[in-house]
């Protein structure tokens, strides 16, 4: 891992140098990487790739930087020199451009999953805070209507009851008015009688008066 990180660091400070043998195993690691999971939804990623692109390199230098330590013990041992014949050690194998290359893209992937859950779980939580927001907004709005039917009820009710006693109230003045009006009927009819038998009285005495004067 060490080693793979000082290739990182490499990579991230200074361009290497093109070797024949890495850039013969490139075409088939790259057509591994667009084929991965990571770069198939690299496409939907909210940034873009050169947004992406340039966080993926510091997330590596960052991963370089704290493997520094452990490479700067390899390097001091490097600069030693390599082991004599007779110290019997052996010597550190070499890297294969081919592996190193799936391990850098292995790196690239996990680090752009990760990435990718992230802004899922931050996308999710967001949804999450909007749909309660609405749902309390709904809430509340029901709870108005409800208070606003019920206060409409209540004035409704109000109202009835007071216009069932108007009703009642009119129906008791023109029952009275009716009372009224079939006794001055009465009255007017006793009075008729009465003027019309004045009027006979009235007529006779005329009459015997009419015939004493004759006489």
């Amino acid at each position: 891992m060490s080693a793979f990180c000082l290739g990182l660091a490499g990579r991230a400070s200074a361009p290497a140098e093109p070797d024949s043998a890495c850039c013969m195993e490139l075409p088939a690691a790259v057509a591994d990487a667009v084929g991965s999971p990571a770069a198939t939804a690299l496409v939907s990623f909210p940034g873009g790739p050169g947004e992406l692109e340039l966080a993926l390199e510091e997330e590596l230098a960052l991963l370089a930087a704290g493997e520094r330590p452990s490479d700067l013990g390899e390097h001091s041992q490097a600069e030693v020199g390599p082991p004599a014949e007779g110290s019997g050690l052996q010597p550190p194998p070499a890297q294969d451009p081919e592996l190193l290359s799936v391990i850098r893209q292995k790196e690239k992937d996990l680090v752009l999953a990760a990435r990718l859950g992230k802004a899922l779980l931050e996308r999710n939580q967001d949804m999450s805070r909007q749909y309660e927001q609405m749902h309390k907004e709904l809430t509340d709005k029901l709870e108005h209507l409800e208070q606003e039917k019920h206060e409409l009820r209540r004035r409704f009710e109000n109202r009835e009851g007071e216009w069932e006693g108007r009703v009642s109230e009119l129906e008791s003045d023109v029952k009275q008015l009716q009372d009224e009006l079939e006794r001055q009927q009465v009255h007017l009819r006793e009075a008729d009688r009465e003027k019309t038998r004045a009027v006979q009285e009235l007529s006779e005495q005329n009459q015997r008066l009419l015939d004493q004067l004759s006489r």
